[in-house]
């Protein structure tokens, strides 16, 4: 019979730990998922904001301007 009454109570003593570190656990869990998809949200904006200067640097072409510039002196050289 003694045995009986140690788990009655260590399954009271159970339920109520959990409850209590249910209340503390899953707000911090909580926050820290939320902390997480705030930090991937603004990653994500940053992201898109390189994508859209990179497209933007894609037609420029440095290289092949200068070696049209350089073509256009040549000929007015000549042509002088």
């Amino acid at each position: 019979m003694r045995m009986g009454k140690q788990r009655t109570v260590r399954l009271v003593w159970g339920k109520g730990s959990l409850t209590v570190e249910a209340a503390v656990v899953i707000p911090i869990v909580l926050l820290c998922v939320l902390w997480i998809m705030r930090a991937g949200i603004a990653l994500y904006g940053s992201t898109e904001e390189l994508v859209q200067e990179q497209e933007m640097w894609e037609g420029f072409q440095p290289a092949a301007k200068f070696r049209r510039l350089e073509l256009l002196g040549d000929l007015l050289d000549a042509l002088s």
